[in-house]
């Protein structure tokens, strides 16, 4: 907002000048100077009531009468002789017939008759009347300035309440809210923008919404299929058959399994980013929950699995089930990849649950960091099923944290491999 503010500052200083500057062209070069014409007028009626006074008291008495005029008004005068003239001037009175003439500084030259001295009167910018004068007069840009930054000011409050209200519902959206709308009342509209806002909310919504359904229908028709097959698979396997024809139904089975365990993925991750996705969060002691999992890994394993936990770590409330969710998947992850051992981290504050998963393994190049936890996003192209797993552990992992109101993140590992934090709120 403060570029914003100042833009528009600058913005309207720079347009009323600009305005001033083409009044001056357009009213004082472009047509009639009349303020011009109006001072002209002024002067040769002041010279013609003047020229009484010289012809009858003399030129001693006017000069004298016009240097007390001069004081009174601020003025300077000074009296010259033809010769004294400057150059411009005196080509203005070559000509007999001029006695009075004004310059473009708004000097007044005057004579009263061809061959008489001249009076130069003009304004006593020194004086402190006439300063003051200008001091008033300059005041107003002051005036001008100040007023143009409060409505600035102004302008921006009411601009920014706008926005603010706009930034707060796309935020909202943004971190899964698809209910947020924009309010398209007159007080927090930005022009269409709110209207174009909730247009566009509602098509993502919609999309993602039937996205979700759609994944999920299929997950739930495809159990029915392939329950039939395994039924079918089994009783196939235990007929009398061949050894080649036994290693193709065991490699059929094998198949079908995976495909069970990805529907029940898929299931489990639409379940997860179900906006009514609830926690039931309960006290845990993280000690003796921690190791009882690391038993149930170091169980699956010959790699070693060391647990550092701190020693202020007591009990923490969480929804344990999705918690235990979210370890399972990075651990057996990193079981895959390691090359030694597994290490898990636990900190615990007042505010938040932090769990470490380190490995030794080849770690994760820093360019796939960002999309690691999309779903079906594998890193490495190479990987097959056996090693990669589906592409979803990640992504339900990220979905366990945001409903916990935390967040989960990649990093490099000390071991040498990757590094993966999860963080929950408490």
């Amino acid at each position: 907002m403060k570029r914003i503010y100042l833009e528009a500052f600058f913005g309207l200083i720079l347009l009323f000048f600009a305005t001033l500057w083409g009044y001056e062209v357009i009213v004082y070069q472009l047509n009639t100077d009349y303020d011009r014409v109006l001072t002209e007028f002024e002067i040769n009626a002041f010279h013609d009531l003047l020229t009484p006074l010289y012809q009858e008291k003399g030129q001693a008495y006017f000069t004298e009468a016009m240097e007390n005029y001069a004081e009174a008004t601020r003025s300077i005068l000074t009296i010259y002789e033809q010769n004294q003239l400057p150059k411009e001037i005196a080509a203005v009175f070559v000509d007999p017939a001029m006695l009075v003439y004004l310059d473009d500084d708004f000097d007044v030259w005057m004579r009263f008759s061809a061959n008489s001295t001249i009076y130069h009167l003009k304004e006593d910018l020194q004086s402190p009347l006439r300063q003051a004068i200008d001091f008033s007069g300059n005041l107003v840009w002051v005036f001008f300035i100040i007023g143009f930054a409060i409505y600035c000011v102004i302008l921006i409050w009411f601009l920014s309440r706008r926005v603010r209200e706009l930034e707060r519902v796309t935020l909202a959206f943004a971190s899964g809210d698809l209910s947020a709308r924009a309010r398209t009342t007159a007080r927090y509209s930005v022009g269409s923008l709110n209207k174009s806002f909730n247009l566009m909310a509602d098509k993502i919504a919609n999309l993602i919404t039937s996205n979700k359904v759609l994944t999920n229908a299929v997950a739930h028709e495809l159990r029915t299929p392939i329950f039939r097959l395994q039924w079918q698979a089994d009783l196939l396997a235990d007929s009398p058959l061949t050894e080649m024809q036994q290693k193709s139904v065991s490699s059929m089975v094998e198949d079908i399994d995976e495909m069970e365990a990805m529907v029940e993925e898929m299931l489990y991750y639409a379940k997860m980013e179900r906006p009514e996705a609830q926690l039931h969060t309960q006290a845990i002691s993280l000690l003796p929950w921690c190791e009882t999992l690391v038993r149930k890994w170091q169980s699956e394993t010959y790699h070693p699995i060391h647990l550092q936990i701190d020693s202020c770590c007591d009990q923490a409330n969480v929804d344990p089930h999705l918690v235990k969710r979210a370890l399972d998947n990075l651990v057996r992850n990193a079981m895959r990849y390691t090359q030694t051992q597994v290490r898990i981290q636990v900190t615990h504050t007042a505010e938040q649950l932090e769990f470490q998963v380190h490995d030794d393994g080849k770690g994760v190049a820093e360019q796939d960091w960002p999309y690691l936890f999309d779903a079906f996003y594998s890193a490495d192209k190479s990987r097959n099923k056996s090693t990669s797993g589906y592409g979803l552990g990640l992504a339900i992992v990220k979905q366990i944290c945001q409903i916990h109101n935390g967040s989960a993140q990649v990093a490099h590992s000390p071991l040498g491999g990757a590094c993966f934090i999860i963080r929950f709120s408490l």
